[in-house]
């Protein structure tokens, strides 16, 4: 049988062949995983900010449309009036 040292030797080099590169895979996985984290929590603010404009913009047309259907009345009203100026 071979020496139990060489044996030792020859199976710590493997393992650190194996190890040593896929501790670079994770770490740099890792790394990507906070990148993409970071850019998530970046998205969910502009989303946030893109409700809140879109929230106003919806108030903004509701209330031009209350407008558009009062001024609407004023001319019922305004023609009305005409009429019965127009009348006398």
């Amino acid at each position: 049988m071979k020496n139990p040292d060489m044996l030792w030797k020859i199976f710590t080099t493997l393992l650190g062949v194996i190890v040593v590169p896929l501790a670079g895979w994770v770490w740099s996985v890792n790394v990507e995983v906070a990148q993409l984290r970071n850019d998530m929590g970046d998205l969910e603010s502009q989303v946030s900010d893109l409700e809140d404009q879109v929230e106003k913009q919806e108030e903004a047309a509701r209330t031009l449309i209350k407008v558009e259907s009062d001024l609407g009345h004023v001319r019922e009203i305004l023609s009305r009036i005409e009429d019965l100026v127009a009348s006398n």
